[in-house]
């Protein structure tokens, strides 16, 4: 069954792996996934009581949908992703474990068109998996709070602030 790419909350699974060398032949009995949570705010959803349960799996996945668009060379975004003119509607999963973070992207006007990244990478969402993930998501600043930040400031710290 697939959430489609129009859905309010983000969505936190737990997952348990049976077998995990079955994913590679993407075998169907692999891994059973367990519905635990969904919040308007991602962020806060991982941070609660939710993202305690997580950890008690063999892995955690938060579900996303939203608008996608391209970048400047530089990387920056003229717009909001929404207001683009060439605004594409994504779904995102994000997973973490033991072994680090992993993402997928699909698009819902290309739905085999699949953009995989198999390395944490960098940023708001990794930093707040790998806090629910290890256990320091009370020690979580509001990630807003960051984005509100000036660049110079910004750009001498982390995207992820914990307290001292």
């Amino acid at each position: 069954m697939s959430l489609g790419f129009h859905f309010p909350a983000a969505r936190l699974y737990g997952i348990v792996l049976n077998d995990p060398l079955g994913l590679a032949d993407d075998t169907g009995q692999a891994a059973r996934t367990s519905f635990i949570d969904e919040s308007d705010d991602v962020y806060e959803l991982m941070a609660g009581s939710a993202g305690v349960i997580a950890r008690s799996f063999d892995a955690a996945a938060i579900v996303t949908a939203g608008w996608a668009a391209p970048m400047a060379d530089d990387g920056s975004m003229a717009q909001r992703a929404s207001r683009h003119p060439l605004r594409r509607r994504v779904r995102a999963v994000a997973v973490v474990s033991d072994d680090g973070v992993a993402s997928l992207i699909r698009f819902e006007d290309d739905p085999d068109e699949l953009i995989a990244q198999t390395t944490a990478g960098s940023g708001l969402m990794v930093d707040a998996l790998e806090a629910m993930w290890f256990g320091t998501a009370a020690l979580w600043v509001d990630p807003y709070e960051t984005l509100l930040r000036t660049s110079d400031e910004f750009a001498s710290t982390r995207s992820c602030r914990r307290r001292r």
